[in-house]
Order: structure tokens, then C-alpha cells, then sequence
């Protein structure tokens, strides 16, 4: 079957200068790239279409190996509505006359596809049921669109679930559909297109996955043509299935897909481009130096590729953090204190005391103190983290040093026995903090948005919270990450020594977490150490001559 990247630039956009949905701009390229070089290590037949501007990047600049390259998304005569992206791609599959799978640039495959999925009629990446912005797109169209094609207003006068198909990958042996599927598209999008110039710029993104993914779904179902799908679970609102899981490589991952808000987060835009410029660092060149020169040429900021900590950045935000005020810095302090005194009916004259002065108060006035041990807590929690990043200003970090650690962890989980041959230890900026209660604010990596609030603190039991500063370059932020049971256990056995055996720590651990399967315990500290090796936090390395 013949793998597809369709690939173009819309009108206007420089590809040196937007981001396309990345951190910025670099990493939309190193997407592309790896996403074909890694298709290229499975399948020779992979074709480009694209525009003129899509050629001269990828092909005459980048020189990426497709075996085939098609220019023809210029001058379509397509509804144009801003922000509907989407209808180039559509068309885009019905110039196949041959059974093929259209792979997004940001699908990083690391096996082939299996043999039964691309012997079906129609393929895609995973089924996804019940999105809030499906219910609320698809409600719009039911009510305010005049025109409705019947698969659509048949589902919904049937009151099913609302399910779409992940076009991560798109295609099959049934390329026929993909042209029905556009006339369909296409005709729909001509006659709503006063209500759909009306959505807001956030309902018109989210449009896109309801024109192709959505209405991709209605249509397989209304015409009976079995689709097969690459990954089994139907996916609901709640899944926490990690698409950037970059640290399961080089041998633990098949397949990736940085969707949506992956590419806004700073781990994975620098987990793209260590992969790239470990397994491709030819590319990663190329790339690197497109920029470089682009600089030279181009007035105003350009998004320079950077991988290294750059000191200067680090240095700026530390002083930054410390000019703020106290109310800004002890945010939370506050929070808690508000959240008490309205608890106690306590009255607070902010004029009056300074934060800290007002939770002092707050202790010597009442006799019966609950809450003292949580206000203490939290605020020493703000108190560490300034004296953390106070210490930044002191702690010179290498340039390197994070893919040093990132080649390193790499070399060391190639092998399948590596946990026989491998010892680790802390690195030197290993930041943490330990509370009683959890006091961390954007402590998931990923897309997840944490769901308890610090107030909600106040109806919490005391526990055992660590949490790990991590340093977000393109964001210029830190990362308050706090690490799960085995991470905590892991990092305080580390601190004890300089480098460990694996063997060893395995040992420890599972004899700490006695209660629960040796094989659960393994396996999630497998997985700790491949997050924390990836995020620079502790150093994994062979052992010679084991």
C-alpha cells in the first residue's frame, strides 16, 4: 500500500516564522521530518503531494526521501473560509486511484503497520466518542445549519453517541469513498458557510476534526464499509493515553502522534528534537542551519532551534521570580489564608499585614488551630521554591548537559536487558520539594489539566508529596511536576548515593512496595526512570564490561 504525507503552506505563512500550533516554528519542520524518516525505515513507496512552497521546503531544501512527490494543492477551487485548513487535505485524497494511508506529519511510526490493518476497506488511527466539542459543534449543525447531509441528521435523529474517526491515519483499499466523502464535504461546507464564518477562531479549529474526522464516521456507518482502526479502545473524554510518549523509545514505542495541545507542551517539542538529532542528525543539521540563515535574512524574531539550557534565559527568569511581590510569590499562602479566614469568619486588613505577618497573627490569636499545620505547610512550600530558584543564580548549568543525559539514557535502553547492565544517579539540578499536602500547580507534563484546587487542600488528610522543578525553555517557566509514589522512593534512594545499580535499586524498591506485584512495581518504575532520565532528572548510563 502506498504511504502519503500531504503537506502545504497556506497563504501567507512563512514556515521560518509560524509555529503551525508548535512551541515555534523549527519544530514543525523536525515533525515532518521525522515523521517521514521514520516511515522511510519501513516503506520505500511513500509520496508527497503538496503545494510549490510545500517542494521547495521539503524537497529541494530539506531533500527528504519521498519516492514520489505530487505539487498539486495550488490555485483549488475550494469554499474559502479562514480557518477551515482542513478542505486541502480532504481533497487531497481523492487524487489516489490506488489503495493508500495518508500519515499525518506530526505520526512518528517506529514499526510497520500491521498487515491486517492495511488490508481493510477503510483505515484510521482510533475511534473518539462523546468530545465536549463534538457535542457542541454537532448540536450547532442539528440547529442553525439549513443544510444537512442525511448520514449526519440520520445519526443524530438517532441519539447515539457522537463518534469520529482519528485521522492520524487516513486511507484504505476503498479509495472510491474518499471522492464521494469530498463531494459531500464539499457541498455541505458551500451551503452552511454563513454559519460557519460565525464560529469563534477556538469553533472553527475544532470544526476541522467535524468536517473530515466526524463527517468521515457518518459516512462509513450510513454506507456499511468496515473500517479498521490501528488502535483498538474507543477513546472517550477521559483517556490519558500519553501520544507524546517519547521516553518509551528507542524499543518501547511504536507509534506517536503529537495531536493537538502536544505541541504547545515544552517536553515534547524538546523530546522531538533530541529524537530527531539523535536518530537523524543529519536533518537536525539542516533544519538547524535553515534557521540560522533565515536569521541573517529575515527582520524581526526568528525561532532559533535549541536544545541546550541557555543560562542567560535561566538567570533572567530567577531574577524575575525574586522581584516579584510578596502576594504573587506566596500566591497559594494567600489563597489558604483567604479560603480560612471566610471558613472562620476571621476579617483581614490587607493594608495591614504583609502575608506572612497575617499568618502569624492568625496563630497567635486562636487557640484551636486545625488548619495551622496546612498554612505552615504551604507556605513553606512558596519559601522553598524561592529559595530553589534563588539558588538558580548560582548553579551554572552546561550547555549540553540535557541531551547529554538524553544520549546517554538512550544508548543505555536500546538494550532489552538493560536493567542487568545500567546504574543511575541524581544529576546536579535535581530540584525538589517535599509537603504534606499538594501544593503543585501544573504538575502533569502533558494535555491533562489537574483537577484539584488549592483550596480543596483544607478537606484533604495530610500525605506525602514530592515535587520536581523542571526547567520549560519555551515557555521561560518552571515546571512544578509532581512525581507518583515510586518516583518519590526512587529519588530518595538516589540522593543517598553517587551512581546505583539497577539490580540493586530494583531490589529496594520492590522489597519498599512489598504489597503490590513485583511485576506492577517493575513496571512502573521501568517507566519512572525512562520520564526522569528523558527529563534530565537523573542520569542512566551502561555499566562497561557487564
Amino acid at each position: 500500500m502506498k504511504i502519503v504525507h500531504t503537506f502545504w503552506v497556506d497563504e501567507g505563512k512563512n514556515p521560518l516564522k509560524d509555529s503551525f500550533g508548535w512551541c515555534s516554528a523549527p519544530y514543525h519542520l523536525m515533525s515532518w521530518a521525522l515523521s517521514c524518516l521514520q516511515l522511510h525505515q519501513f516503506y520505500e513507496d511513500i509520496e508527497l503531494i503538496t503545494d510549490r512552497k510545500g517542494k521547495e521546503l521539503l524537497i529541494d531544501q530539506l531533500k527528504l526521501p519521498y519516492k514520489n512527490v505530487r505539487v498539486e494543492l495550488d490555485k483549488l477551487n475550494l469554499v474559502e473560509i479562514p480557518g477551515l485548513w482542513v478542505m486541502k487535505k480532504i481533497y487531497s485524497y481523492t487524487l489516489h486511484e490506488e489503495p493508500f494511508l495518508n500519515v499525518d506529519g506530526d505520526v512518528y511510526v517506529y514499526e510497520p503497520f500491521p498487515d491486517e490493518l492495511l488490508s481493510a476497506p477503510l483505515i484510521a488511527q482510533n475511534i473518539e466518542q462523546d468530545f465536549d466539542y463534538y457535542k457542541e459543534l454537532v448540536g450547532l449543525v442539528a440547529d442553525t445549519f439549513p443544510s444537512v447531509p442525511r448520514p449526519i441528521t440520520e445519526l443524530i435523529n438517532k441519539g447515539k453517541e457522537i463518534q469520529a474517526s482519528n485521522a492520524g491515519i487516513f486511507g484504505g483499499k476503498n479509495y472510491a469513498f474518499f471522492k464521494d466523502y469530498f463531494r459531500v464535504v464539499k457541498q455541505f461546507v458551500a451551503a452552511n458557510q454563513h454559519q460557519i464564518k460565525s464560529l469563534n477562531p477556538m469553533q472553527i479549529g475544532n470544526f476541522n476534526q467535524v468536517v473530515e474526522q466526524y463527517m468521515f464516521h457518518c459516512m462509513s456507518t450510513d454506507q456499511g464499509i468496515e473500517v479498521n482502526y490501528l488502535l483498538d479502545p474507543v477513546y472517550d473524554p477521559s483517556y490519558k493515553e500519553a501520544f507524546g510518549n517519547f521516553h518509551h523509545l528507542p524499543t518501547k514505542s511504536a507509534y506517536i502522534h503529537t495531536l493537538g495541545d502536544y505541541k504547545k507542551n515544552g517536553w515534547v517539542c524538546d523530546q522531538l528534537a533530541y529524537r530527531l538529532r539523535l536518530d537523524f542528525s543529519d536533518y537536525y543539521r539542516k533544519i538547524s542551519d535553515l534557521f540560522q540563515s533565515g536569521q541573517k535574512l529575515q527582520s524581526g524574531k526568528t525561532h532559533i532551534i535549541n536544545t541546550k539550557y541557555t543560562y542567560d534565559e535561566i538567570l533572567s527568569y530567577s531574577k524575575d521570580y525574586l522581584a516579584k511581590s510578596e502576594k504573587e510569590q506566596f500566591y497559594r499562602t494567600k489563597r489558604m489564608l483567604k479560603a480560612i479566614c471566610e471558613k472562620e469568619d476571621i476579617a483581614w486588613d490587607r493594608n495591614k499585614f504583609t502575608i506572612r505577618g497575617f499568618k502569624d497573627y492568625l496563630e497567635s490569636i486562636s487557640n484551636t488551630t486545625p488548619w495551622k499545620r496546612i498554612l505552615n505547610d504551604v507556605y513553606e512550600f512558596e519559601e522553598e521554591k524561592l529559595r530553589l530558584i534563588r539558588s538558580l543564580l548560582q548553579d551554572k548549568l552546561e550547555e549540553g548537559e540535557a541531551f547529554s543525559a538524553i544520549q546517554l539514557a538512550n544508548e543505555a535502553l536500546k538494550g532489552q536487558n538493560w536493567k542487568e547492565k545500567a546504574e543511575l544517579k541524581l544529576t546536579p539540578n535535581c530540584k525538589t520539594i517535599l509537603s504534606e499536602w499538594d501544593w503543585s500547580q501544573n504538575s502533569l507534563l502533558f494535555t491533562q489539566i489537574k483537577m484539584n484546587s488549592i483550596e480543596e487542600n483544607l478537606l484533604l488528610p495530610a500525605h506525602f508529596y514530592q515535587t520536581v522543578l523542571l526547567w520549560d525553555q519555551h515557555h521561560t517557566e518552571i515546571i512544578e511536576y509532581l512525581v507518583g509514589p515510586i518516583a518519590s522512593y526512587l529519588l530518595s534512594v538516589l540522593s543517598e548515593d553517587s551512581f546505583i545499580q539497577m539490580t540493586g535499586l530494583s531490589e529496594k524498591v520492590c522489597s519498599f512496595f512489598q504489597l503490590v506485584s513485583k511485576d506492577q512495581v517493575m513496571d512502573l518504575l521501568d517507566e519512572e526512570i525512562r520520564f526522569l532520565a528523558y527529563s534530565g532528572v537523573i542520569h542512566l548510563r551502561v555499566i562497561k564490561n557487564i
